[in-house]
């Protein structure tokens, strides 16, 4: 059996380098009460999977307002985004926020062969959608493997 040492206490993962990046976030727990140098403190603990190059984070915690908020709900199921920024309130940084990417086909079929265990997150080849087929169902057949007959 292999081991792997623990985490140095400075390894996490920061907002702004996750930036645009296409995400499964999985909310694992809404926790209360944390002790940090601002006082006490409410956070969603979230396993990321960074699908644009391949990483994986886990135990990480969101304190960000805007994040937690749209997380707490989620807890055990898997949200598929990209984190960005919002409008800055005067005299405030603009908060990260989630950009929903489940109605971007590429985006969904690269979570779904990352989910199904595909060795990479590559994104699958682009295909030419046959008359009558939108490009979100030729990306999931693609996807599925399937080929136009001619």
């Amino acid at each position: 059996m292999a081991f792997e040492a623990p985490s140095a206490a400075t390894e996490s993962v920061k907002v702004a380098d996750l930036n645009g990046k296409l995400l499964i976030l999985e909310p694992v727990e809404f926790k209360t009460g944390i002790t940090t140098v601002h006082g006490d403190a409410d956070a969603i603990e979230v396993n990321i999977v960074n699908l644009d190059d391949n990483t994986v984070h886990n135990n990480v915690l969101f304190f960000n307002v805007a994040l937690k908020n749209s997380l707490k709900s989620k807890v055990g199921h898997k949200v598929l985004a990209r984190i960005g920024q919002g409008t800055a309130k005067p005299g405030k940084s603009a908060p990260w926020i989630l950009l929903d990417a489940t109605n971007d086909a590429a985006a969904v079929a690269k979570a779904n062969a990352y989910i199904g265990g595909a060795t990479t997150a590559a994104a699958p080849a682009v295909a030419t959608a046959p008359a009558g087929v939108t490009p979100e169902v030729a990306a999931l057949l693609a996807q599925l493997g399937a080929t136009q007959v001619k």
